[in-house]
């Protein structure tokens, strides 16, 4: 069975604050992170019983960054990821 090739798409608000703009560490390799841990982990079988596919990147752009035009009144709301870093777990 030809491996299946992957497409990632990224949204760079919702990684920069929900895990790097309280780091110590603001560098992230994307595509090897994806290489070496997320792909690998992803078990598809095509049928009941076959061999898992093999997950790779596709070979033209594999890894598409985008995000959104942030409004005010939707950042400062209850479910936004600025106002739940505010908070602490029990």
């Amino acid at each position: 069975m030809p491996a299946l090739r992957t497409r990632v798409y990224i949204d760079g608000y919702n990684l920069y604050y929900g895990c790097l703009r309280k780091s110590a560490f603001k560098w992230l390799d994307v595509l090897a992170l994806f290489e070496a841990h997320i792909l690998p982990s992803i078990l598809y079988r095509p049928e009941p019983g076959a061999d898992p596919a093999t997950m790779i990147l596709h070979p033209d752009c594999a890894i598409k960054y985008f995000t959104a035009k942030i409004i005010d009144s939707a950042a400062k709301g209850e479910d936004s990821v600025s106002s739940q870093a505010h908070t602490t777990m029990p």
